[in-house]
């Protein structure tokens, strides 16, 4: 064959190839065009999700208790998994991590006792709740009554009334001439963390804490009228919960429980309690009340509505009566499980926006948390059936994330984020949390971040007000309802969103990742009385707090469109200048506070001042030219302006953590140090001066350098948040 003739064959076989490639791309481009159609989805997903199926999901997760590293645990982390598949996601997986819980010793029951001069008993709590209806088969499943990490052994002693065991209420027993040291002091439940109780009582001297709820928090409309007749915690209803202090697993503090961790010994961890805790019922709280002396009267407003005079002690009413606590609780080793699923985006699947909810309970759950799991499910259920019938995909990807041993320290999404950290810091666009989607049916309350807090009050209007009195008034919608009940003092019309704080799983990501973060449910005036105990079930959700679903459907409804707005929008609805708004007002507040007492101690604002007046034009500018003049039709340019509005957030994280409190790595916000379930703004700084008080530098020149030094990161790190919104380098 000649030259000419290969030239030629060459010429037609590439040409052919060329045609043929050019009628697979168009295939693959039209193919695509079909499969993925731009679409609005929200009305959609208000359509769709279901209140009869939530309440379908909720009877499965409230049949049996689901402690975390129980056998039940695993059981209901297959059975989302296997809903997430069933549904369309693209893939669910089981997460295992092998971590230290607690648990009361198999058949051992943990008791508080009245111990007579003869050493005998004369009271001995229950240690268990009656189950008011739960059947037999379910509730031989239930733990014995416990606080989790609680230290173990038995302790003697007279009690002391403590209040709510705050500091400020050690105080002022030692001004009554009260000093617990020795003691065993009886707490009320409320105020702050049941951790944190423990350790002030501790730092007080303290040898044991006995847990109650008084009926004035939790059973304001009398004792006759309690659970199962109304919402009302029943007198030997009795609050399980944690007593760690700090979050993930207790042995691998900053790094993942996986396989090849190191692992601290269980003394090595000096986070974890070491008196005995143990909590009651208020009908038995009442029993040791009555035996004390009221010799020391507590102050009026320590009392509660127990029949009976709350005396501050130590002395008891018969002398040489002792109270002893006898608590059996144990850390194991045990192993627990994330449920993660996944739906790819069509086009930015590198990019992830999560929802969250965790899934173990003390016992059933059923507020807490599992009207988020239901809700959750059905969220992903809403979204498969729209993939499947309206050809649509999110453009970016979404993940669902059921987290195990929340109850114990937000262990499962603590040891996920820290596992993939490296990769959330640069792929994570946001994190929706919903703990528990209802705990009331009065309003929807909500917190977030700046940046997410209007695209919440957005997703309000969009969602139909669940109740019909509201509607009947004129108020049609969530958001109405929400404005009504809990206004925004500084803007007229609007509701409130609250700051992050602490006790559920969006702390990883608020705090440690860097993601924008919301938690949001509805809820009442009060917190629900059951709450951590037996009679949070379905029971409760379905007579009692949310009949018909309505309100679980309104928060997966809100919960869903929020998360498509994220997932589906071009660019993303982050509201930055809202941040410098809130920056500048955050140090309005601390410079009225602090200003002089700084300048008389060699320390400034002034370097922070400035950072904070560089991000507000930062934003300004970015918000009026930028994102104004995006060209939405060139990918490059969206991917560049959305990198910058994903990583702001990230600008805010200091890897080396707050000042004496490496776990905490957010400067504007964290949880705060004396309460768990609290926030702080600038918690760092905040801390440093409350530590210093009226001292001078002269009198305290170690904490004032920290305050100094401290100043000096918080300007830096402002400083590059808003260069980072800029072309240019410096």
């Amino acid at each position: 064959m000649g030259n000419k003739s290969i030239a030629l064959l060459l010429a037609t076989t590439s040409a052919v190839f060329f045609v043929f490639g050019a009628l697979i791309g168009v295939y693959v481009i039209e193919e695509n065009k079909k499969t993925f159609v731009t679409l609005d989805v929200k009305p959609l997903l208000i359509d769709e999700i279901s209140a009869e199926k939530i309440s379908a999901n909720l009877k499965h997760l409230t049949s049996v208790p689901h402690v975390a590293g129980t056998e039940q645990d695993l059981l209901q982390a297959e059975w989302v998994r296997d809903r997430f598949l069933e549904s369309g996601l693209d893939e669910a997986h089981t997460v295992p991590y092998d971590v230290l819980l607690s648990y009361p010793r198999h058949g051992v029951v943990n008791t508080v006792e009245l111990i007579d001069e003869k050493n005998q008993a004369n009271f001995t709590t229950a240690g268990r709740q009656p189950p008011l209806g739960t059947p037999q088969d379910s509730y031989d499943k239930v733990l014995m009554n416990f606080n989790a990490y609680s230290g173990n052994g038995i302790v003697e002693g007279n009690i002391v009334y403590a209040h709510y065991g705050r500091d400020v209420d050690y105080e002022e027993l030692q001004k009554r001439g009260v000093n617990v040291t020795g003691h065993i002091v009886l707490v009320r439940y409320g105020a702050l963390f049941r951790g944190s109780k423990v350790v002030i009582a501790a730092k007080w001297g303290a040898i044991g804490v006995i847990l109650f709820t008084d009926p004035m928090d939790k059973a304001r409309e009398g004792r006759n009228f309690t659970f199962p007749d109304s919402w009302w915690l029943p007198g030997m209803g009795v609050e399980s919960g944690s007593l760690y202090v700090v979050d993930g697993d207790p042995l691998t503090p900053f790094y993942p429980a996986i396989e090849s961790a190191f692992r601290l010994k269980e003394e090595e961890q000096v986070n974890l309690p070491r008196i005995p805790v143990q909590p009651i019922g208020y009908d038995e709280a009442e029993i040791l009340l009555r035996s004390m002396s009221c010799e020391n009267p507590a102050p009026q407003e320590w009392d509660g509505l127990l029949d009976t005079p709350y005396c501050l002690g130590p002395k008891p009413l018969n002398p040489g009566w002792k109270v002893r606590i006898n608590v059996s609780t144990t850390n194991e080793m045990r192993r627990t499980y994330n449920t993660i699923g996944i739906l790819r985006g069509s086009v930015e699947e590198d990019r992830y926006v999560l929802l969250g909810n965790h899934r173990d309970a003390w016992t059933f759950g059923a507020l807490d948390p599992s009207s988020g799991t239901a809700s959750m499910i059905e969220v992903v259920r809403a979204l498969g059936y729209i993939m499947k019938n309206k050809n649509w995909r999110p453009r970016r990807t979404m993940v669902f994330c059921s987290w195990g041993a929340e109850e114990f320290g937000l262990i499962g999404s603590y040891e996920w984020t820290q596992q993939f950290a490296k990769v959330l810091s640069q792929r994570a666009v946001a994190y929706l949390n919903v703990d528990v989607a209802v705990g009331g049916n009065q309003t929807l309350r909500g917190s977030a971040y700046p940046m997410l807090k209007n695209l919440l009050i957005e997703s309000s209007k969009l969602v139909p007000n669940p109740n019909a009195a509201e509607i009947a008034a004129g108020r049609n919608t969530v958001f109405d309802t929400w404005a009504k009940n809990a206004p925004d003092a500084n803007k007229p019309g609007q509701p409130a969103v609250g700051n992050m704080g602490g006790g559920s799983d969006f702390a990883p990501f608020a705090y440690v990742v860097g993601a924008p973060t919301t938690d949001f449910g509805y809820t009442a005036e009060y917190s629900y009385p059951t709450y951590h105990t037996l009679y949070d079930n379905y029971q409760l959700a379905s007579e009692i707090v949310d009949r018909g679903f309505v309100h679980h459907q309104a928060v997966a409804r809100m919960w869903a469109i929020t998360a498509a707005d994220i997932a589906d929008a071009t660019v993303l609805p982050f509201d930055i200048k809202s941040y410098a708004a809130f920056l500048n007002d955050s140090l309005n507040a601390l410079e009225d506070k602090y200003d002089e007492q700084l300048q008389q101690n060699n320390a400034t604002f002034k370097y922070f001042r400035a950072s904070v007046d560089s991000f507000s034009k930062a934003t300004k500018d970015f918000s009026e030219k930028t994102l104004a003049t995006v060209n939405v039709e060139d990918p490059l340019e969206v991917r560049r302006v959305n990198d910058r509005l994903v990583q702001l957030e990230r600008f805010f994280i200091d890897p080396k953590g707050l000042p004496d409190r490496p776990e905490t790595n957010h400067i504007v916000f964290s949880v705060s140090a004396n309460n768990a379930y609290g926030s702080d703004t600038f918690a760092g700084l905040v801390d440093l001066l409350f530590q210093v008080g009226n001292k001078t530098e002269a009198q305290d020149p170690v904490t004032w350098n920290k305050i100094r030094q401290h100043l000096s990161v918080i300007a830096f790190l402002i400083g590059e948040a808003a260069r980072s919104l800029s072309d240019n380098l410096w």
